[in-house]
């Protein structure tokens, strides 16, 4: 894999389908409670975010985080391979 690229295993029942907005959907555990966010990739702008309050409000989040994915509208490149694998970089790295 080329440096600087960041892979994620996502399981099969995790990934969601795509909207008008959002693709490369997926669900996403909280650590400290019950609840299930959803991570996503913006179809125009490229970046990735989250349903949580941090993400809504700060635009970053803990979630995104802890999978190595950029906030704060930064554009990412994604990659697809053979499911359940979805890697990505910076789209300028």
């Amino acid at each position: 894999m080329p440096n600087g690229l960041i892979t994620i295993n996502v399981p099969s029942t995790s990934r969601l389908p795509d909207n008008a907005q959002w693709t490369n959907r997926f669900k996403i555990h909280s650590s400290t409670s019950n609840r299930v966010y959803t991570v996503a990739q913006n179809k125009t702008g490229r970046f990735f975010g989250c349903s949580c309050k941090g993400w809504i409000f700060n635009k970053h989040c803990k979630h995104l985080q802890s999978l190595g994915i950029p906030g704060n509208y930064q554009k990412v490149q994604v990659s697809i391979g053979p499911r359940p694998t979805l890697a990505f970089a910076p789209a300028n790295a």
